[in-house]
Protein backbone atom coordinates (compact mmCIF):
# COMPACT_ATOMS: atom_id res chain seq x y z
CA UNK A 1 0.00 0.00 0.00
CA UNK A 2 1.37 3.37 -1.02
CA UNK A 3 1.24 6.22 1.49
CA UNK A 4 0.71 9.64 -0.03
CA UNK A 5 1.39 12.97 1.61
CA UNK A 6 -1.71 14.96 2.48
CA UNK A 7 -2.44 17.69 -0.05
CA UNK A 8 -3.95 21.12 0.49
CA UNK A 9 -6.42 21.30 -2.38
CA UNK A 10 -6.16 24.50 -4.36
CA UNK A 11 -3.00 25.63 -2.60
CA UNK A 12 -0.34 27.43 -4.63
CA UNK A 13 3.38 27.19 -3.96
CA UNK A 14 5.59 30.22 -3.46
CA UNK A 15 7.07 30.06 -6.97
CA UNK A 16 3.69 29.78 -8.63
CA UNK A 17 2.38 32.69 -6.58
CA UNK A 18 5.27 34.89 -7.72
CA UNK A 19 4.83 33.92 -11.37
CA UNK A 20 1.07 34.50 -11.22
CA UNK A 21 1.55 37.89 -9.57
CA UNK A 22 4.09 39.10 -12.15
CA UNK A 23 2.21 37.77 -15.19
CA UNK A 24 -1.14 38.91 -13.82
CA UNK A 25 0.14 42.39 -13.04
CA UNK A 26 1.56 42.64 -16.55
CA UNK A 27 -1.71 41.50 -18.07
CA UNK A 28 -3.61 44.11 -16.07
CA UNK A 29 -1.29 46.87 -17.31
CA UNK A 30 -1.48 45.67 -20.91
CA UNK A 31 -5.27 45.38 -20.64
CA UNK A 32 -5.60 48.92 -19.32
CA UNK A 33 -3.30 50.29 -22.04
CA UNK A 34 -5.23 48.43 -24.73
CA UNK A 35 -8.58 49.53 -23.32
CA UNK A 36 -7.52 53.18 -23.41
CA UNK A 37 -5.93 53.17 -26.88
CA UNK A 38 -8.24 50.94 -28.94
CA UNK A 39 -11.90 51.52 -29.68
CA UNK A 40 -14.77 49.29 -30.66
CA UNK A 41 -14.86 45.56 -30.08
CA UNK A 42 -11.09 45.31 -29.56
CA UNK A 43 -11.48 47.41 -26.44
CA UNK A 44 -13.61 44.62 -24.93
CA UNK A 45 -10.91 42.06 -25.78
CA UNK A 46 -8.35 44.16 -23.90
CA UNK A 47 -10.79 44.49 -21.03
CA UNK A 48 -10.98 40.68 -20.90
CA UNK A 49 -7.17 40.46 -20.80
CA UNK A 50 -7.22 42.84 -17.85
CA UNK A 51 -9.82 40.73 -16.03
CA UNK A 52 -7.80 37.55 -16.51
CA UNK A 53 -4.75 39.39 -15.19
CA UNK A 54 -6.72 40.59 -12.17
CA UNK A 55 -7.76 36.99 -11.46
CA UNK A 56 -4.11 35.91 -11.55
CA UNK A 57 -3.14 38.68 -9.14
CA UNK A 58 -5.97 37.82 -6.73
CA UNK A 59 -5.12 34.10 -6.70
CA UNK A 60 -1.44 34.97 -6.19
CA UNK A 61 -2.22 37.17 -3.19
CA UNK A 62 -4.63 34.64 -1.64
CA UNK A 63 -2.44 31.61 -2.39
CA UNK A 64 -5.56 29.66 -3.30
CA UNK A 65 -7.01 28.79 -6.69
CA UNK A 66 -10.64 27.58 -6.77
CA UNK A 67 -10.10 25.87 -10.13
CA UNK A 68 -7.16 23.88 -8.74
CA UNK A 69 -9.29 22.90 -5.73
CA UNK A 70 -12.08 21.69 -8.00
CA UNK A 71 -9.59 19.64 -10.04
CA UNK A 72 -8.04 18.21 -6.86
CA UNK A 73 -4.65 19.77 -7.53
CA UNK A 74 -2.66 21.30 -4.71
CA UNK A 75 0.55 21.19 -2.77
CA UNK A 76 1.53 19.06 0.23
CA UNK A 77 0.90 20.30 3.74
CA UNK A 78 4.02 21.41 5.55
CA UNK A 79 4.75 21.16 9.24
CA UNK A 80 4.90 24.42 11.16
CA UNK A 81 7.70 25.17 13.63
CA UNK A 82 6.17 22.95 16.31
CA UNK A 83 6.28 19.97 13.94
CA UNK A 84 2.51 19.49 14.01
CA UNK A 85 0.77 19.11 10.67
CA UNK A 86 -2.35 21.20 10.51
CA UNK A 87 -5.46 19.97 8.72
CA UNK A 88 -4.30 16.37 8.56
CA UNK A 89 -4.63 13.38 10.82
CA UNK A 90 -2.49 10.22 10.67
CA UNK A 91 -5.60 8.09 10.18
CA UNK A 92 -6.46 9.94 6.98
CA UNK A 93 -9.75 11.25 8.34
Amino acid sequence: MRVMAPVRRGGLGRGERIVRGVLGGGAVLVGIAGWLTVGGWFAWAWFGVGLIGADFVITAVRGYCPLYARLGRGRPYTADQSGIRRGWSPGGH
